[in-house]
């Protein structure tokens, strides 16, 4: 396992979903009357779905690989490279259709949505608790990287 390519799924729908329900919810709001019993509950609604839009599509990354020279991954913000000595954890959440992949290490977190990684990736990662470091450095010693 030389590089791990994390994918992507469903981003596209579930922007197209959440997209969807903000503009009902304002279209609801402009047709409501503002004395309406709900209309502050739905505010409320349509506040919190374009702020998750918002987050989502701002912590969004467009390619995310873990190989033995660290984690690299490309955002809005730039690329962006961490060493592996530098990881704690990399852990996958999965709930309701929704993915992302948690990577936790020394003075950063990142917040990968919609990633996943395939069973064969999770087994070999919780193999190692799920600790990048500890990985590669039984990868290392196997020698299965010529040249590290």
């Amino acid at each position: 396992m030389n590089v791990l390519n994390l994918r992507k799924s469903s981003e596209k729908s579930t922007l197209a979903v959440l997209i969807t329900l903000a503009a009902l919810l304002l279209f609801i709001l402009k047709s409501a009357s503002k004395i309406h019993p709900f209309y502050e509950l739905l505010l409320l609604a349509f506040t919190i779905i374009s702020f998750v839009v918002i987050f989502l599509m701002l912590s969004s990354k467009k390619k995310l690989t873990i190989c033995r020279h660290g984690i690299f991954y490309s955002s809005a913000f730039g690329n962006v490279h961490i060493e592996p000595n530098k990881t704690k954890k990399i852990k996958q959440f999965s709930k309701y259709g929704f993915n992302c992949v948690v990577i936790i290490g020394h003075g950063y977190f990142i917040f990968a949505p919609f990633y996943y990684l395939t069973s064969k990736q999770k087994q070999r990662l919780k193999r190692y608790d799920n600790n990048l470091l500890h990985w590669l450095e039984v990868t290392r010693k196997r020698s299965k990287f010529q040249g590290f």
